[in-house]
């Protein structure tokens, strides 16, 4: 694809299959007149999502989690995973062991 990469048209063509659910929804309702440019695309795409980035969490709140009343420790376990994969910087594993076994009550 290195080769293509200076090809617009079909950067802008192939962009919608790295797309899935409300994504592509929100690709196949652009209007076409708009998107001249693989810039515009990049543009729009990310006038439509940055809120992603800026709703990353942050360490705090992954220290603040806690195991709900009802919850297995797998549950758990995977929520907690699912938002230490959005922070950013990305945190490494060791750090994550010891961040998550300091939320645990006692109990664990």
């Amino acid at each position: 694809m290195g080769a293509h990469s200076r090809d617009e048209k079909l950067l802008i063509h192939f962009f919608q299959d790295s797309l899935a659910g409300a994504a592509v929804v929100w690709y196949t309702n652009l209007e076409a007149s708009r998107i001249r440019t693989w810039k515009d695309l990049i543009t729009a795409f990310l006038r439509q999502y940055q809120y992603n980035s800026d709703m990353a969490p942050d360490l705090t709140q992954l220290q603040n989690m806690f195991k709900k009343e009802g919850e297995t420790f797998k549950e758990y376990a995977q929520r907690w995973r699912d938002l230490t994969a959005q922070v950013a910087p990305p945190m490494v594993e060791r750090e994550m062991i010891t961040m998550m076994v300091d939320t645990l009550p006692v109990f664990y």
